[in-house]
């Protein structure tokens, strides 16, 4: 099969995948309450997944140049299966590359988020006020860049959630990271107010002001 790290298939190193990985649904974040005198439990969904492993079982071909190997599996990126889908993951476990240079195999394990992305983002223009963004196939949160140039002060509502932005320019809307930046790369918290959007099925795009224009890029996401 082949497993890409980073966007590169680990084959592009001669890393060969000798067994399927599990793939896991993350766990909910579930707290569960007893209390005296009540049967049973109470519970508390957070609304929130746990990370999970994924642990592979490798070799590498004949003649791979470990020094590049080890230089490459390492840190946080992107983690793939099929070239469509990646999670966000970390290399955590210490990878003995003497014994990897003895027998010729060696374990990755990988942290992995748990909600997984379409590698190709999509561009949504919205042509007006009261705009309908449908997304379908996905079933997750979805936190996407938004993109605007403004000739004054705007307010903005994207899926119920209100934002205003107080001064005309370019600006870019980071809502994974909740960063927001002018055409320079300058931060801009400054000029906004309110709440980054979050993406879900259906999305109603209102704004009062005079937009430009008006840009959401995002990936669908899957648990």
């Amino acid at each position: 099969m082949a497993v890409y790290w980073k966007g590169i298939d680990l084959k592009t190193y001669g890393i060969i995948v000798d067994k399927t990985p599990t793939i896991s649904k993350g766990k909910k974040n579930i707290d569960t309450i007893t209390i005296p005198g009540r049967n049973g439990f109470l519970t508390i969904d957070k609304g929130t997944y746990q990370p999970f492993v994924v642990s592979l079982e490798c070799h590498a071909r004949e003649g791979a140049n470990y020094d590049n190997i080890k230089a490459f599996l390492d840190g946080y990126g992107t983690l793939s299966f099929d070239g469509l889908r990646q999670y966000n993951a970390v290399i955590q476990n210490a990878i003995e590359f003497s014994k990897a240079l003895q027998f010729k195999r060696f374990p990755i394990e990988f942290l992995v988020n748990p909600i997984s992305e379409d590698i190709v983002a999509t561009t949504y223009t919205v042509p007006s006020s009261g705009s309908t963004l449908t997304i379908t196939g996905s079933n997750a949160p979805i936190y996407p860049t938004i993109e605007l140039t403004i000739s004054g002060q705007t307010s903005f509502v994207v899926n119920g959630y209100s934002f205003n932005l107080s001064t005309a320019g370019t600006y870019t809307l980071d809502c994974k990271n909740m960063v927001i930046v002018d055409n320079d790369d300058d931060n801009a918290a400054s000029i906004m107010d309110g709440d980054f959007p979050v993406l879900g099925s259906s999305n109603t795009i209102t704004y009062d002001g005079n937009v430009t224009s008006f840009q959401i890029i995002y990936r669908k996401a899957y648990l």
